[in-house]
């Protein structure tokens, strides 16, 4: 359950940074399915103390919490800038 409240705060926090991008109309796009969970975590060029840490607190929830699965490679924790051009892409 702490988890899942980490992760949503998480969530809250990326969304309340005014980090406001342009949107351009969304399409699905079909991909393979993975055999992993991807952990993604976005920010901006300008990054806040809060952005700071919950980069920080979400890295080491997945060194503690989940060690075993990101070692046998089922979960995938990846930092992406959105401020850059392959960023931007993968946020799009």
């Amino acid at each position: 359950m702490k988890k899942f409240l980490f992760v949503l705060l998480a969530i809250i926090g990326l969304t309340s940074c005014g980090n406001n991008q342009k949107s351009n109309a969304h399409t699905a796009i079909p991909t393979a399915q993975k055999e992993y969970v991807e952990v993604l975590y976005f920010h901006g060029k300008q990054r806040c103390v809060t952005c700071n840490a919950i980069e920080k607190l979400t890295g080491e929830v997945m060194e503690k919490d989940f060690a075993k699965q990101v070692e046998n490679g089922k979960v995938v924790f990846k930092v992406i800038d959105i401020s850059t051009g392959e960023g931007e892409k993968i946020a799009d």
